[in-house]
């Protein structure tokens, strides 16, 4: 018979009680946690787009979807394909009409002002943020006192509005990845090196 933890015990009690998580699915995700030493993440052949898991220097593993977190953005851009790509590009392109910037739509864009807006826009850190706070994760996955959880960070002092979510172990990892599973199918988390 498998020994489980307290915090397991608990854990499961309270997937138990919401009926989202089996006690005994958590068993198993955990004892493959304590053996391998890395989260259980159960693939679908549904799996189509990548939620990226990366450790970072907060502890647990910072979130990336659809890129790894260090792929570099396209800054060659015309001013044509920003409009195309970027919710932004059309009123900035306009913007910069009215203020008498001689601009054509084959000119490149400033590669300074496009990585700006791609920070806010398109980054898959950002992304990640916005997908998981916008889905229900259910009550296993919310922050819990003695840690575990997903955690979102909305800026992490003054003049810093960087956007993460991140998960706090290989468990809320594995959570999440059961999760994600349930709600929609189409995305699989993968562990990978950022920077």
């Amino acid at each position: 018979m498998d020994m489980i933890s307290r915090r397991s015990f608990l854990k499961a009690s309270i997937a138990a009680a919401s009926g989202l998580v089996l006690p005994s699915w958590l068993v198993k995700a955990e004892n493959f946690v304590s053996q391998e030493e890395r989260p259980y993440l159960e693939g679908l052949k549904t799996h189509r787009e990548t939620l990226y898991a990366f450790e970072w220097d907060y502890g647990g593993y910072a979130l990336s979807l659809g890129q790894r977190p260090d792929d570099e953005p396209d800054l060659d851009l015309t001013w044509e394909q920003f409009i195309e790509n970027y919710d932004i590009g059309q009123e900035t392109f306009d913007r910069w009409i009215e203020e008498e910037q001689v601009i054509a739509l084959k000119d490149k864009v400033d590669p300074d002002m496009l990585l700006d807006y791609w920070i806010y826009e398109k980054s898959p850190i950002r992304k990640a943020y916005h997908f998981l706070e916008s889905i229900d994760l259910g009550p296993d996955l919310g922050c819990q006192e003695g840690g575990g959880g997903i955690r979102f960070y909305n800026g992490f002092s003054p003049m810093h509005d960087a956007q993460y979510a991140a998960a706090a172990d290989d468990i809320t990892l594995s959570l999440l990845q059961k999760r994600l599973n349930d709600v929609s199918g189409k995305i699989a988390i993968e562990l990978t090196r950022a920077f």
